[in-house]
Order: C-alpha cells, then structure tokens, then sequence
C-alpha cells in the first residue's frame, strides 16, 4: 500500500469517519463542545454523539460540497 492507497480509503464514501471526525470538530470549534464529547475517537471506543442523525447529516453535506470548509 501507499500514502495515496491511505489518503484515497480516508476519503472514501466508504469510510464516513473521516468526514464525522471532521465536522464534530468543527462543531467544537464553533460551538466550544463537540456533538461528541469525545472529539478524538468518534469509533466504537468513542462516546455516542448527542445528535448522530445531526452529525451524520453534517458529514454527508461535507463530503457532498466536495470537502468545501468554508460551505459549512
């Protein structure tokens, strides 16, 4: 495998957490606390996010903008 096998698996439609950890990071920035309160591991070690329909719907408008920051 290769950094571009990496970088093209981490924004894969197949792989939502990219995206996810992205947003609930924004959120954070925004809003002084994230939809998840663990803000480094929103995997099965993580905590359940407050909103998930929320968050997911956020990383869903991310990835559909084509990762356009500033569309959030």
């Amino acid at each position: 495998l290769t950094r571009l096998d990496l970088a093209d698996w981490l924004v894969s439609g197949k792989n939502p957490l990219t995206a996810r950890v992205f947003v609930n990071r924004l959120w954070r920035q925004f809003y002084g606390h994230g939809l998840s309160r663990s803000v480094e591991d929103l995997g099965s070690q993580g905590d359940w996010p407050a909103n998930p329909e929320l968050l997911d719907w956020l990383a869903t408008e991310f990835v559909a903008s084509g990762w356009d920051v500033q569309h959030m």
